[in-house]
């Protein structure tokens, strides 16, 4: 029987998210501060170490892997990365999350390497916004490379959008009809205490279900239902999934903080430096590339890694009053 990565309460662990870097040509407001000190590039996982890394977790039951940042498209080699990822026995599904702009001239090398998913963060339309948020004036960038990845054939092209009030309010209905009018499905991600600058407050919080209800007011939704393995897997599915119920285009919401999923929770993370967080919340990590560069066994790795797992907290907390903000920011822990 394959190994699993099960924790105390009985969640099975096996979708990872790499980070390879924490450097961004953004600066959004909800993720990094404008004068962020970057990582020296010694403390980088080597992409021969990722991969290393990457056979250890798959032998752990480890089956969904999400290439994340920083702006991963930043460092150089992604798309070769990708295409090692796919001949790892038991990785069956690859994805990145990105800021977009890169998609311009390297879409094709990705979808080239075997990539069909991606996700594209895009808070807002508004060009004034879209300057203010990230603190970058690169918004028909950002539109160039989704349409250059939806010319390569990426299926399906999701869009992020971190919900705010004051930025992202009055434009749901906005945001909702680019996806619907181009085929994208659009995400809307609650507002999460990961913030560098400490701007993060109930007052700029706009609860999924606010989301959901104006949108439906202009356009009908109904619940995306499943059935069988495809119902099974959506069991941990971060998102509230919603369908168009004229086109048949999905929208949905992640609840991070209304409604957290954490019981259903079966994500891990490992940062750009090697360090392996069983949640985005986490206070506490484990360092794994040390010890691969130490020479440690793989299994001496694995059962580092599954030690942390054992050990996972219940939930976030983001609504305890004891709720505690980890040191690291978005950025550094990996999107």
């Amino acid at each position: 029987m394959k190994q699993q990565l099960r924790d105390r309460f009985g969640r099975i662990h096996t979708n990872l998210r790499i980070s390879v870097t924490d450097v961004c040509n953004f600066r959004c407001i909800y993720c990094m501060p404008e004068d962020m000190a970057f990582m020296p590039d010694a403390a980088l996982m080597k992409f021969d170490e990722i991969l290393h890394l990457t056979r250890i977790f798959a032998g752990l039951g480890v089956n969904k892997v999400r290439i994340t940042g920083g702006e991963p498209l930043v460092r150089a080699g992604v798309p070769q990365l990708i295409a090692q990822l796919k001949q790892i026995n038991g990785v069956k599904d690859i994805s990145l999350t990105t800021n977009g702009i890169g998609l311009i001239t390297q879409a094709q090398a990705l979808y080239d390497a075997g990539l069909r998913r991606i996700n594209v963060s895009l808070d807002t339309l508004n060009e004034e916004k879209f300057e203010q948020m990230t603190r970058r004036k690169v918004l028909s960038r950002v539109i160039a490379g989704l349409k250059a990845a939806h010319q390569c054939g990426f299926d399906p092209i999701k869009v992020n959008a971190v919900a705010m009030r004051g930025f992202t309010d009055d434009e749901i209905v906005e945001l909702a009809t680019f996806a619907r009018d181009n085929g994208y499905q659009l995400r809307f991600i609650e507002f999460m205490p990961l913030d560098a600058d400490d701007i993060w407050g109930r007052n700029m919080f706009i609860p999924g279900k606010e989301i959901i209800e104006k949108i439906n007011a202009v356009y009908p939704l109904e619940p995306v239902t499943l059935n069988g393995d495809a119902a099974r897997d959506a069991k941990s599915d971060t998102a509230k999934r919603y369908r168009f119920a004229d086109n048949g285009t999905e929208v949905g919401v992640i609840p991070s903080v209304s409604e957290p999923f954490c019981e259903n929770c079966n994500r891990v993370r490992l940062t750009a430096d090697g360090k392996f967080r069983t949640c985005l919340f986490s206070l506490t990590e484990t360092d794994l590339l040390t010890p691969l560069r130490n020479g440690a066994s793989d299994e001496a790795i694995a059962q580092l890694i599954r030690d942390a797992v054992a050990q996972k907290a219940a939930g976030h907390k983001i609504n305890a009053a004891d709720f505690i903000k980890p040191e690291r920011n978005m950025s550094r822990i990996g999107g």
